[in-house]
């Protein structure tokens, strides 16, 4: 459904900008300046009273076909548009303030990521998989650029939560995850195929701050031997 914001009508599930509640600016393909796009077809270029400008297709005023939304933010999405909406395949720059904070490659639907796709992170990390409704959902890899680890598994509401934990070696770590951490009963695959059986425990330590968390990851093995691992985590 859709709610007024500012003279602009939104949608409530996205929070896509849908067609403006007042007069802006489109150029339309004929090089004429009008008052808002309300029944035109064809391409255009459109400012919106809060700055955004869409550069593209237009269908009985509506955002169809091809195009590129330019939010004053300065974030950027070029690619498929329906009904006004991010929707089939296109690129999203974030980039709020002019400093990059990733792009991602792939499918939408209703203004969100959702389906097939690659988000490149500013540190070069790399997930490429599956995303539902704006989260990684379904098979995915993410891939760390600075110790080219690799989490290749299953995502839920965006994290991982099941799969392997890949060493640059070809060593792995096979099993559940919680908080993007192993945890609970697994095996680690090593490069001359032994296999060592055990279990993960979390212990959640509070940080300095409420948005900081120390995990301390005890691996436990068949055999009683005990591996130590602390991770500092950001939220």
């Amino acid at each position: 459904y859709q709610r007024r914001v500012h003279g602009i009508i939104t949608n409530q599930m996205s929070g896509e900008p849908g067609p403006p509640a007042e007069e802006y600016t489109l150029v339309t393909a004929a090089n004429e300046t009008v008052k808002s796009s309300r029944g035109y077809s064809g391409k255009g270029l459109a400012t919106y009273p809060n700055g955004d400008k869409y550069d593209g297709e237009f269908k009985n005023g509506i955002r169809e076909g091809k195009g590129k939304y330019i939010y004053v933010s300065q974030d950027e999405y070029e690619g498929d548009f329906h009904e006004n909406l991010k929707h089939g395949i296109g690129k999203m720059t974030y980039k709020p303030k002019g400093e990059l904070k990733g792009v991602y490659y792939g499918y939408w639907e209703n203004g969100q990521k959702h389906g097939e796709g690659v988000f490149t992170f500013p540190n070069k990390d790399i997930y490429s998989g599956m995303w539902k409704f704006g989260k990684k959902d379904g098979k995915g890899t993410f891939i760390f650029e600075e110790t080219k680890m690799k989490y290749v598994g299953i995502w839920s509401d965006g994290n991982f939560v099941q799969g392997k934990w890949i060493l640059p070696n070809g060593t792995f770590f096979e099993g559940n995850f919680e908080g993007n951490q192993p945890k609970g009963k697994g095996k680690w695959v090593f490069k001359n195929k032994d296999v060592c059986y055990g279990e993960y425990i979390q212990t959640i330590e509070a940080g300095a701050t409420e948005a900081q968390k120390t995990i301390k990851l005890e691996w436990k093995t068949c055999s009683g031997m005990e591996q130590h691992i602390i991770f500092t985590v950001i939220e």
